[in-house]
């Protein structure tokens, strides 16, 4: 088919305007966002689409990269001294998305501090990736932002851990737990947190079926047989070594744990046992059970309404602001239109 010089020139004028019109409603949508962004409230369906967060490598191990993403406040907030809040995702220590916790973190870049969101390598049943790597990964993260504080524009010893159910195991190792670092890891740079929150965080492997985890192997498999679930006396003693539960003791990070109660996946005992022994060994710690609620309350996208996320994002803003790490109260709404459909349970 051939076009005549007219007809030639009009097509290409419409092609022009096209792109011209398509620029400009990109500019004009991307405005809009950055607005939201920094308005007295925010709501999730902002958070889940902007903005973009910034991407470090922290290292490469067999071809597997660990990773921290991070945002820094986008309104005219101070650039220094700034408290971190640091998001680790669940998944089973074997899965799980990192992405998942970036709105997340963008809530809390919103309310001036710097949003991180760490991506740890998952285990692996040939056993070349561990719990106790996953927590390596997650030390390394610590440490890099801690050394990287000026640049980042935070204050070191404002750095606040949070996590849900595996990430809130890991989380919580954070705070409790001595070893399993890095080789290349400075240890003379602590990866011990300012604070924890912990949304339904495992406490104690031997008491879970996720044990398996720690021992491994056909452990791992979909369908493993009894006696391989059966864990040998070094691996029992790995999995207290791996909970925070056996490791607690006094002068450590104050916490918060949220837990729902119809929880089957980790059992609300779990986190009840976590907070008594934190408590009883003089520690800061606060439990909130929340009723009619099961796993993973505090993930986008998942089986929580949109109102019970926002809800619990809010007792972690709330906490930060008790601890002075945080000002104001949060401004953290529910969106208009819904910003999700909750997955069935």
């Amino acid at each position: 088919m051939r076009f005549s010089n007219t007809s030639n020139i009009r097509f290409k004028l419409l092609i022009l305007i096209f792109f011209g019109i398509s620029a400009a409603s990109l500019e004009s949508k991307s405005l809009q966002i950055k607005r939201e962004f920094s308005t007295s409230t925010i709501s999730l369906d902002t958070l889940l689409r902007v903005p973009a967060m910034t991407e470090v490598v922290l290292k490469k191990v067999n071809n597997e990269e660990v990773k921290l993403f991070y945002i820094k406040p986008t309104n005219n907030q101070s650039t220094k001294n700034r408290t971190a809040v640091v998001w680790i995702h669940g998944g089973g220590w074997t899965g799980g998305i990192t992405e998942s916790f970036f709105p997340h973190a963008r809530y809390f870049a919103s309310r001036g501090a710097v949003g991180f969101c760490i991506q740890y390598r998952l285990v692996k049943a040939d056993g070349n990736v561990t719990v106790g790597d996953c927590l390596a990964d997650c030390k390394l993260a610590i440490r890099y932002i801690r050394e990287h504080a000026a640049e980042l524009g935070i204050d070191p010893n404002k750095i606040i851990v949070m996590g849900d159910s595996a990430g809130g195991h890991l989380a919580s190792c954070l705070g409790t737990i001595v070893g399993f670092d890095d080789p290349t890891d400075n240890l003379k740079i602590s990866a011990v947190p300012n604070a924890m929150v912990l949304y339904n965080p495992l406490s104690d492997f031997t008491t879970s079926v996720f044990i398996n985890r720690i021992i491994g192997g056909a452990a791992l498999d979909k369908k493993p047989s009894p006696e391989n679930l059966i864990p040998n006396e070094e691996q029992i003693k790995l999995a207290k070594k791996l909970s925070p539960l056996y490791n607690v003791h006094k002068n450590q990070p104050p916490t918060l744990v949220l837990h729902g109660t119809d929880d089957k996946v980790i059992l609300p005992e779990q986190s009840v046992q976590f907070a008594k022994a934190m408590k009883n060994a003089g520690n800061q710690c606060e439990l909130i059970l929340l009723p009619n609620t099961t796993h993973a309350f505090v993930c986008t996208n998942w089986k929580a309404s949109e109102e019970v996320v926002v809800t619990a994002i809010c007792e972690a803003d709330k906490f930060l602001v008790k601890l002075g790490f945080l000002k104001g109260k949060p401004t953290l709404v529910v969106s208009k239109v819904p910003a999700w459909i909750p997955k069935a349970k």
